[in-house]
């Protein structure tokens, strides 16, 4: 066996189909303790604002304000493309059931890792439309988080899905 087809120790010469680092509970618990993650830590005047999938957590008072709430009944105080938000919470959710199905042997980790990137993505231009506000400093927490966790644990299958040959 010649040096070009000799399979590397991390499985990535193609032959494998790109398979996922970990087993699928490690993969599923990193996906899921995105969730208790803050996405985005928006400093105000020195104060806190914590943006989770769920809601946003205010520092100063204490209060929870659900993503429900936050955008269909206040309907208000989202930034610039609020859209955004709930896409990305969505690309999120997408990835974590497709995780979970892991469990019984029908992930398609190709599809966990791209949600989990274009969920990254979708909650950076959130960030960054918080950054247009006067005073306000977001930091992107958790949509610096999701890529990372795609990449360390669905490389393979990344690389797989994006360097593959393209058919005749």
């Amino acid at each position: 066996m010649d040096q070009s087809t000799r399979p590397t120790s991390d499985g990535a010469d193609g032959a494998t189909g790109g398979r996922p680092r970990g087993t699928p509970r490690r993969r599923l618990a990193a996906v899921a303790a995105l969730a208790v993650v803050p996405w985005t830590v928006i400093r105000i005047h020195g104060e806190l604002t914590l943006v989770f999938p769920w809601g946003f957590l205010n520092t100063n008072p204490v209060e929870l304000i659900d993503t429900y709430t936050l955008l269909v009944v206040a309907g208000g105080g989202l930034p610039r493309n609020p859209e955004l938000l709930p896409l990305s919470i969505l690309f999120y959710a997408v990835a974590l059931g497709s995780a979970a199905a892991a469990l019984v042997d029908r992930e398609d980790p190709r599809l966990t890792a791209g949600l989990l990137v274009l969920a990254g993505v979708a909650h950076l231009g959130v960030a960054h439309a918080f950054s247009h506000r006067l005073n306000y400093t977001p930091i992107p927490f958790g949509a610096l988080l999701m890529p990372a966790v795609a990449w360390w644990y669905y490389w393979p299958s990344l690389r797989a899905l994006l360097l593959a040959p393209v058919p005749e």
